[in-house]
């Protein structure tokens, strides 16, 4: 299992200035796209309501606490407190 190491290739200079060249578009390309997405991120950000009752992406409207109790009927028993025993 005698496996020879892997050489890399070597490149002439034209090769070598073409690599740079993808290279550093690619590193545009990157840069651009995490620009893009914190500017997106600040902008949903300064747009958003983060109180209590708002939510980061959507909205949540807060549900009246002052509901009236339902009535009873007349008839009903109260409620088991425990049995004796």
């Amino acid at each position: 299992m005698s496996e020879e190491p892997i050489v890399p290739v070597k490149l002439d200079e034209a090769s070598r200035k073409a690599q740079n060249r993808r290279n550093i578009w690619l590193a545009l390309a990157l840069f651009a796209f995490v620009v893009l997405v914190g500017v997106t991120t600040v902008i949903r950000l300064g747009d958003s309501d983060l109180g209590p009752d708002g939510g980061l992406y959507w909205r949540n409207d807060p549900k009246p606490q002052s509901q009236p109790a339902p009535e009873l009927p007349e008839n009903a028993a109260p409620a088991d407190e425990g049995s004796p025993g």
